[in-house]
């Protein structure tokens, strides 16, 4: 794992990943077919092991190739990062002027960040053209080169509404709609461009009324492209023939040609981030040459970014080989005390090949981090012959393996496991002493349905008592902020 717990930071991780799914699952709404183009820019994981990545936008259109950055903002400005004396982090690296910058909106929920509906859309172009009406705020840290918020003019409204007029001055509108007394406002726009004419509705926080951009981009403009992805897989530009070859797996009508075309790219290909994507794409079409390459670099020390990549596109890949080369990452003496095992055993699980009973065996490890990892990797579907076999570690009561399958049970925390747990419990094989407790510490109201009446369920009442939704302190905030309360007693 190798990073403290950060709450904050991975707090802001959760925001850019449900964005980014956000406006995926709003442009696929609109006819497009985005893929991930920056991985992990829909996952919230953190690793401490960094892999240098192409600067690229986080969404591709594979059939259009309309390429999408998204920004979640959790109080929504058309603001970008910036630091102008590093070539390879200025707002628009990466950018080209077609491409589209998704700005959406981001609040805390209760227990998560929640998008809004939909996503504000600019060109880089338009806000290329404008910013020279934008304004740098501070540097965000004291290190050289910190990076710092570049903010165009905008007018956001804080309460819903409906647009009366507009003009080349202004903008006048009728704040109402949220229960309290209906306001008329004003906006003086000081060349800022109306995005929005008489009778428009628009919700509080999460609409952009006007800007200095001049105007938002039209995504229906886009629809009409063909994207030519094994035209690109010679391009100039490394950033293009990445996305090429990325692409070439999820265009069915371009396997017969692809294949020949990735395993090209792996004989004259320089920039290793590209030639390992071909890689990934090729294995996906059933190619050895794929699997070989993406094997060379995850075994080759020389790079461990790039090693880590390889895992991360194993996980991708969902195949016999990728489950092979994972066991064998996960099991293997050279990574112990490495995060490329737990990122190995992270994607034997739901995040990646669902392959549950490769877990089993790893949820006491010695390396605890392993053991997490493994623990937290279990899904709602794992299927019955795997939580039979973290039940029977429960009733063999070896303390470590019992503690952490007891997790991974809670963790799985579905009705095939409070069955499974009851059948053990009833027919008293081995010490169920762990088989209780760990009932007591599923949902109180599935429990209480299952075993209404009887009386089981009168020896498991006390500790239903403690779950996290029926004891306000129990819930994990007040948890970590009781345990901080503790820790200052000097």
């Amino acid at each position: 794992m190798g990073l403290k717990v950060d709450s904050s930071f991975l707090r802001f991780l959760t925001m850019g990943a449900l964005g980014v799914r956000q406006v995926a699952a709003e442009l696929k709404g609109r006819g497009f077919e985005p893929i991930e183009l920056e991985r992990y820019c829909t996952s919230n994981k953190i690793w401490a092991t960094k892999v240098k990545r192409l600067r690229l936008p986080d969404l591709l259109c594979v059939r259009t190739g309309l390429r999408v950055e998204v920004r979640a903002k959790s109080d929504l400005k058309i603001r970008m990062s910036d630091a102008p004396n590093n070539p390879d982090r200025v707002w628009d690296a990466g950018l080209r002027d077609e491409d589209v910058v998704a700005l959406i909106a981001c609040v805390n929920g209760a227990s998560s960040p929640r998008t809004a509906a939909g996503a504000v859309y600019f060109t880089a172009r338009a806000l290329r053209d404008s910013a020279a009406q934008s304004k740098l705020g501070p540097p965000k840290s004291a290190s050289e080169g910190a990076e710092r918020d570049r903010t165009w003019p905008a007018v956001i409204p804080s309460r819903p509404g409906r647009v009366l007029s507009v003009s080349r001055d202004k903008l006048v509108v009728m704040m109402e709609g949220d229960g309290a007394p209906a306001r008329k406002q004003t906006y003086t726009l000081n060349g800022k461009y109306a995005y929005v004419v008489s009778d428009d509705r628009f919700a509080a926080d999460i609409t952009i009324l006007a800007g200095a951009p001049r105007s938002l981009a039209d995504l229906n403009a886009y629809r009409g492209n063909a994207y030519r992805p094994l035209d690109q897989v010679g391009a100039a530009s490394a950033m293009d023939r990445y996305a090429a070859v990325k692409a070439l797996r999820f265009r069915a009508d371009l396997h017969r040609h692809a294949l020949p075309a990735l395993e090209r790219v792996l004989d004259s290909e320089h920039e290793v981030r590209v030639v390992l994507e071909a890689a990934g794409s090729a294995a996906v079409l059933g190619s050895t040459k794929g699997q070989e390459r993406i094997s060379a670099v995850l075994w080759d020390d020389a790079s461990t970014e790039m090693s880590m990549e390889a895992i991360l596109i194993l996980t991708e890949l969902k195949t016999a080989f990728a489950r092979d080369q994972l066991r064998q990452v996960a099991s293997s003496e050279r990574f112990h005390g490495d995060e490329r095992r737990q990122a190995a055993i992270w994607g034997l699980g739901k995040a990646g090949l669902n392959s549950y009973s490769d877990l089993v065996p790893l949820i006491g490890d010695v390396e605890e981090n392993v053991a997490y990892h493994a623990i937290v990797a279990f899904g709602p579907d794992t299927p019955k012959p795997v939580i039979e076999m973290l039940v029977g570690i429960l009733v063999r009561d070896e303390p470590r393996s019992a503690s952490a399958a007891s997790e991974a049970l809670r963790t799985i925390g579905t009705r095939g496991v409070l069955e499974c747990l009851v059948e053990a419990e009833k027919t008293k094989a081995g010490n169920t002493n762990w088989v209780v407790a760990t009932i007591g510490r599923l949902p109180p109201e599935m429990v209480r349905a299952y075993l209404k009446g009887t009386p089981l369920l009168d020896r498991l009442e006390p500790m239903l008592l403690l779950a996290a939704d029926a004891n306000w302190l129990a819930n994990e905030e007040a948890a970590t902020d009781i345990a901080f309360l503790h820790k200052q007693g000097l």
